[in-house]
């Protein structure tokens, strides 16, 4: 198993990002085959401070989830993560996304059942 991710971001102003995501992940089970899945959204995230070493933000994400292994949905989430800057320019990230998933949810109480958790670490690069 296996996956890559990147982001591409663009500042509004001096603290606020928006961006979209791109994810896909590869999997070849002990039973044979293989799986793709992956998911595309947009994020925007308000970051808490302009400068420093440290800079938190938060966040909220909207797109689609798709794949072999997984039931293709419509999602969005929380996110809250920090960026940890190294050098000037480059920036190891971490953040944390509650997303709920929408298909086959008649009721909004089921959506916030339906979510998931995840995290991520990575590094990033300002240009």
């Amino acid at each position: 198993f296996g996956g890559v991710a990147f982001s591409f971001g663009q500042y509004i102003n001096e603290t606020l990002m928006v961006g979209l995501r791109q994810s896909l992940n590869y999997n070849n089970p002990d039973v044979g085959g293989t799986e793709y899945n992956g998911s595309t959204k947009i994020a925007i995230d308000q970051h808490l401070t302009a400068h420093g070493i440290v800079r938190p933000f938060i966040g909220a994400n909207f797109g689609r989830i798709y794949g072999d292994s997984v039931r293709d949905t419509w999602a969005a989430g929380l996110e809250a993560g920090a960026k940890f800057y190294v050098q000037e320019r480059t920036f190891i990230v971490a953040t944390v996304e509650y997303g709920w998933l929408f298909e086959h949810s008649d009721r909004i109480d089921n959506t916030f059942d339906d979510g998931q958790l995840n995290w991520s670490i990575g590094v990033g690069f300002n240009f």
